[in-house]
């Protein structure tokens, strides 16, 4: 005689089944995490590669560009260099990260989105409105702000300032160049008034980051130019010498600003 489990064994199975997962997803999720974590900082650290290659191609390094509104610009077809050239580091790296197809192509440059500039910790490639977004922004080092005034000291500055690595007096090592720009995680996939322009932009909070608003995790109150990141304990950043090393929210303001300034002379552990 052939015997079938009861009503109770049955919800008891699945309560254990429930419980079980319960458990486990934490680990699971603390797992994927650290993946992303490490992709995302596996980016940076292909930008600072691309960073050095600039300096060595061109005796400096990548400018953050001109003007916000202003697409990038070519010269008979040609893209233009610092400081003729609007557009930020986020274009003229891009022939240095295997992208010289985009770099090429006046049509093709704005709408698509470029992998390496996305966290996966937040959100796929995407380019909402026919404009690629982007996850990382330079820091400015002291000076800037909502008025976009300077000066600036980071080690990529606004046109038409040219920064080579001598200009680096605190050292490469001790000078953070890139990190992830704070974003509001409902809004990642939409994009928001302060990530909109996208990463073709010029002198922008798509792509500049104010040192001295500080670092947070990305949560509802992120404002523009203001450094932050959807990992658990800080930001991954790209320091002069192309290394990766993350920064942790716990950070002030004033500390932040030391790191990004190129020639204050500040020692920071």
């Amino acid at each position: 005689m052939r015997r079938g489990f009861s009503m109770i064994e049955v919800l008891v199975a699945l309560a254990i089944v429930a419980l079980t997962v319960s458990l486990l997803l934490p680990g699971v999720q603390k797992v994927r995490e650290s993946a992303a974590c490490l992709r995302c900082a596996n980016n940076l650290k292909q930008l600072g590669l691309a960073l050095h290659t600039h300096h060595d191609q061109y005796a400096r390094f990548p400018s953050g560009g001109t003007l916000w509104n202003v697409p990038p610009t070519y010269l008979s077809g040609t893209p233009a260099l610092a400081p003729v050239q609007n557009a930020g580091w986020g274009f003229q790296l891009l022939p240095l990260i295997d992208r010289a197809d985009l770099y090429g192509s006046p049509a093709l440059v704005v709408p698509t989105p470029v992998t390496l500039y996305f966290c996966p910790s937040r959100r796929a490639p995407l380019a909402p409105a026919d404009r690629g977004l982007i996850d990382y922004a330079s820091a400015t080092g002291p000076g800037g702000g909502a008025t976009e005034t300077g000066p600036y000291y980071g080690v990529i500055a606004r046109n038409p300032n040219r920064v080579t690595g001598a200009d680096v007096t605190d050292g490469l090592s001790n000078t953070f160049v890139i990190g992830e720009k704070g974003l509001d995680p409902a809004k990642y996939l939409t994009g928001c008034w302060y990530d909109d322009t996208g990463a073709m932009a010029g002198w922008d909070n798509d792509i500049v980051c104010v040192t001295a608003l500080g670092l947070a995790r990305d949560s509802a109150e992120s404002v523009a130019y203001r450094f932050g990141s959807a990992h658990p304990s800080g930001m991954n950043a790209v320091w002069g010498d192309g290394s990766v090393r993350a920064i942790r929210y716990t950070i002030t303001p004033a500390v932040l600003t030391a790191l990004g300034d190129r020639r204050d002379g500040a020692v920071v552990n």
